[in-house]
């Protein structure tokens, strides 16, 4: 669909005279199109247009975003001296979200617009408006993330948590600290049921996920112990340190779902330099929904190097602190069995870092209350911290100094473009996870149904990060992929990325007028089309080159992937192809059988003879194009892998017909004569 028509569909009919005129500026456009001139007049009459829609949209965006402050302010207000009932206030708290979420939606396709029609216009001009129009756009940034737009959920969080709850209650503030060393909840057998669900959610609708969540769960305010005291912050920076080794057994034990199979990972919010709150942990998986039964301590940055190398200064002088902190002795000898248990497992299966997930996490719960909780995480990177970890790699990189658990070259630093483009994966889309602790007959509350089966979410069946980066950055070295990877199709194509969220550096085009529009379709993709191209762009330049030296060396290569299978997706073009490929046996069958029957109804003894053949070859196509189109249309109603080719069949009927045409040959020489 072209962008006119998704612009047509996007508009708000409330807002419709504030958006870009995108039909008369392309029309504008038509005459360099079709007649190939394009005047001077022409061009000043076009960017004084364009100037005129950028200078309404920015105006119209600023009056509106200043009109939603005042509502939350007025609300506020009004909540505090009590002035209206609370049924009246929440009406009018979710008639602002719906403004915040309209209004955002309403930046992104005007932005999108006005690069739509800026690269039209120098793709059919001689003139190059591009440079110049995006010093413009800078300055009316009404398509830029900024802190207000947190600031604005905040405020929106603890209003709906007032109208809510019917008190003064505001958004939680939990420590960074604190929150990383969350506690799994052990429920009594039979008592309670824990469910987890995973999403995958489109960038475009983060914004809109988010303010339709407020409305039931109040946003999570981090706070950070080592920044001044009052920062805060919805979307804290969270990175974690994944271990494996060589032979990737944790890898390979998760993505097979093995039940009590372990992960050792590290974690920490915010910057790893010198953080003394980083989480150790092992996640034992305890079922086929996936939850977790975790083991976690907390060290110092400059203890960990040496705890991953089996040294015991991290273990002596925790102890030390908390024998003279008044620990029991119970509780010491628990925190040493599981320390030590923990090093043990790492020192005895050899593992080492080799992967690193970056991304930024908005939580929704009610304090106190974790009968339903929510994370949203964004910006999700993949990043390898393997290094020399595989003896058969042809091009081996140390990724990590020799006494440094990490590398130092990437830290918070998104989009990480200082890193090659091997060593990173920037994940084209936001995770969503729902965790909901339920009664043995209790049902899910009726509103997470409904935002289940909204158009926001999109199910990820036992999606796992580890997982996923694993396959994504060691794919051909893995031995076995995810089922989610099986189910890549190809019906969608990027949407344009705003500048200030670009995670790919700029390519190096020689041509200035494409080196900012590359690839800015409007097509909103899904996640396996661009997963696809993910995986393409991904996989090491030195794989070809190892297998051609295989046969000189004593190299021994990873096993090749193999796809789990999964159930195929059945478009209805598929049946239609075999139906034309039934039409097509048909026709030749009918065609052999009109020239059989004409052959014998006024040929000679000869001819009598070979239209029998001839029928008998097209009778029997007939019956085998009808048996090929029954069987396949079974295989693919089953959506089974296949075979769906045949190779005896047509080789069966090709060596028929020539022995027709041959015996007729034969007959017609051998015997001119006596059978007339």
């Amino acid at each position: 669909m072209k962008f006119g028509a998704n612009l047509q569909e996007a508009i708000s009919e409330e807002w419709k005279s504030y958006y870009l005129d995108y039909d008369l500026l392309k029309k504008k456009l038509g005459k360099a199109e079709i007649e190939k001139t394009f005047t001077e007049r022409d061009e000043t009459e076009f960017v004084e247009m364009l100037d005129s829609n950028l200078e309404k949209v920015y105006a119209f965006y600023k009056a509106t975003m200043n009109t939603i402050r005042d509502e939350i302010e007025s609300c506020a207000t009004e909540i505090s001296n009590g002035e209206q009932e609370a049924l009246s206030m929440q009406v009018k708290i979710n008639q602002v979200a719906d403004d915040i979420a309209r209004l955002k939606k309403f930046s992104r396709v005007n932005y999108t617009g006005f690069l739509k029609i800026v690269k039209k216009h120098d793709r059919h001009t001689n003139y190059i408006l591009r440079p110049m129009f995006m010093v413009r756009l800078n300055q009316c940034p009404f398509w830029k993330d900024n802190e207000d737009n947190d600031a604005l959920l905040i405020k929106l969080s603890e209003l709906f948590s007032i109208v809510r709850e019917g008190d003064n209650t505001t958004t939680a503030a939990c420590p960074v600290s604190s929150s990383l060393v969350k506690d799994s909840t052990v429920f009594a057998l039979g008592s309670h049921r824990t469910v987890i669900k995973r999403f995958f959610v489109h960038t475009d609708d983060i914004f809109e996920l988010k303010t339709h969540v407020l409305r039931h769960l109040p946003v999570l305010v981090y706070k950070d112990n080592d920044k001044l005291i009052g920062s805060k912050d919805i979307d804290p920076a969270i990175s974690t340190l994944y271990l494996d080794n060589a032979n990737m057994d944790t890898y390979c034990s998760r993505v097979e779902s093995t039940q009590n199979s372990q992960l050792i990972r590290l974690r920490w919010y915010g910057s790893a330099e010198g953080n003394k709150s980083i989480s150790v942990e092992r996640g034992t998986l305890d079922d086929e929904d996936r939850s977790e039964a975790k083991d976690k301590f907390v060290i110092k940055d400059k203890f960990v190097n040496g705890f991953l190398r089996g040294e015991k200064v991290f273990l002596e002088k925790a102890v030390k602190k908390m024998q003279s902190s008044g620990r029991t002795q119970d509780g010491i000898k628990e925190f040493t069995v599981l320390v030590n248990s923990i090093q043990k497992q790492i020192i005895d299966n050899h593992m080492e870092p080799v992967l690193r997930t970056y991304y930024k996490r908005t939580a929704f719960q009610i304090p106190g209350d974790g009968n339903v909780r929510m994370a949203l995480d964004t910006d999700l990177c993949f990043i390898r911290e393997d290094s020399d970890l595989f003896p058969n790699e042809l091009k081996r990189r140390q990724r990590r100094p020799e006494n440094c658990w990490r590398r130092p070259d990437a830290d918070i630093n998104f989009p990480f473009s200082n890193l090659k483009e091997d060593e990173v994966n920037r994940y084209p889309y936001a995770t969503f996870e729902i965790k909901m602790r339920l009664g043995p007959n209790e049902s899910e509350p009726q509103w997470v149904v409904d935002l289940q089966e909204g158009e926001l979410l999109e199910k990820a069946y036992h999606f796992s990060k580890f997982v996923h980066g694993m396959a994504i950055m060691f794919d051909t070295r893995v031995p076995l992929l995810p089922y989610w990877l099986a189910q890549i199709e190809d019906d969608g194509k990027h949407l344009p990325v705003l500048p200030a969220q670009q995670a790919h550096p700029k390519p190096k085009i020689p041509d200035e007028r494409t080196a900012l529009l590359l690839n800015q379709e409007t097509t909103k993709p899904t996640y396996a089309s661009v997963l696809k191209k993910s995986i393409s762009e991904q996989e090491p330049a030195e794989s070809s080159t190892s297998r051609t030296v295989q046969s000189k060396t004593d190299i021994v290569l990873p096993p090749v992937p193999k796809k789990v299978q999964a159930s195929i997706k059945v478009e209805p073009k598929v049946f239609f192809a075999n139906e034309r490929t039934f039409f097509s046996w048909m026709k030749f069958s009918v065609i052999l059988a009109t020239f059989s029957l004409a052959l014998f109804n006024s040929g000679d003894s000869v001819g009598k003879i070979c239209g029998i053949m001839y029928t008998l070859v097209s009778v029997s196509t007939m019956m085998y194009g009808a048996g090929l189109y029954y069987r396949r249309r079974e295989l693919i109603r089953a959506r089974l892998a296949g075979p769906y080719d045949e190779m005896v069949g047509p080789t069966v009927v090709c060596f028929a017909l020539l022995f027709a045409v041959g015996m007729n040959a034969y007959l017609k020489f051998s015997y001119p004569v006596t059978l007339k």
